[in-house]
Order: C-alpha cells, then structure tokens, then sequence
C-alpha cells in the first residue's frame, strides 16, 4: 500500500518573551495561526511547556487564546510536548497512527536567527479516544549555548505532518 503524505499544517506559533533580567524568568506568549481542524478533526490538540519535570504551563485546542503567557525560568533545559488528534480512519492501531504522524518543531530569535530547524518531536506515547488517535510527542530544547536567555524574544512554531 502506497501511503500518501498529507501536509496538514496547523501552524501552532509559539513566542517566547525572554524576561530582562534572569529572576524574572521568562514569559511564554502563545499565538496561533489556522487553528481550526482540518474537514478531519485533524488538529494540534495541546501544546505543554515544562522545565526540571514541572509543567510551566499548559495550552490545549480548547483554552486557546491569542497571547497566552507562561512563565518559564532562563537557562533551563525545556522540554515541550505536544499532542496531535488524528482521525482514526487513517490508523488502524496506535502504533499505526504513530508511524503516521509526524511534529516538527522550529525555534528562532525575533531577528530570524535559527536556533532549531525543522527538528522531528519524538513519539512517546498514542491512544484512542472515540473517533480519534492522541499522539504524543516532546521535543527537549537542551543546548547549553541556546538555552532561553534572558532579553531575547523567541519564536517556536509546530507543523504535523499526517501519512494516509
């Protein structure tokens, strides 16, 4: 069987407010852009943001709204997780629906400075709910000449790909 690639972006944007002095920390502004499902119910469901295993802040399809702000701590390793609703009619197992779905993650400065490009999230886990698969996925930002540094805006987008 000869799979299809499906782009379904649902460009999750993600903007990270670096605080002016390091015990401020690090405000986490969220926006979205294209944010309804697709004719599917194929949609990025929920993106978390977490650092030394505590959830710094949670935002799912439901309680989104433009401009969201989480604050996070500078300097620190952060891991965000993120977790895409598939159809179930284009996986017939959560192994399926895992192998068929793909998360990006791209992280910028605000002057377009790449510091992640394209980088594939690791699947970790899938389920089946009523009509739809959870994937979950996380990607750990833990490059110590890039972690969040305070005074720098930055810029994290999600893009999924699905393979029917």
């Amino acid at each position: 069987m000869k799979k299809k690639m499906v782009l379904l972006m649902l460009p999750l944007c993600l903007l990270l407010v670096v605080g002016l002095f390091n015990n401020q920390g690090i405000n986490f502004k969220v926006f979205a852009d294209g944010g309804t499902p697709d004719a599917y119910g194929d949609c990025i469901y929920e993106v978390s943001v977490w650092q030394s295993s505590v959830m710094k802040g949670n935002v799912t399809y439901s309680n989104y709204t433009s401009g969201v702000q989480v604050k996070v701590d500078a300097l620190t390793a952060t891991q965000f997780n993120c977790t895409v609703k598939l159809n179930n009619t284009f996986a017939s197992s959560t192994s399926e629906a895992q192998s068929n779905t793909r998360v990006y993650v791209n992280i910028t400065y605000t002057n377009g400075t790449v510091v992640v490009s394209s980088t594939e999230m690791t699947d970790y886990a899938a389920s089946e709910v009523g009509d739809y698969y959870y994937v979950k996925s996380y990607y750990t930002w833990d490059d110590p000449t890039n972690h969040p540094i305070a005074g720098v805006t930055y810029y994290v987008w999600f893009r999924y790909d699905v393979y029917r």
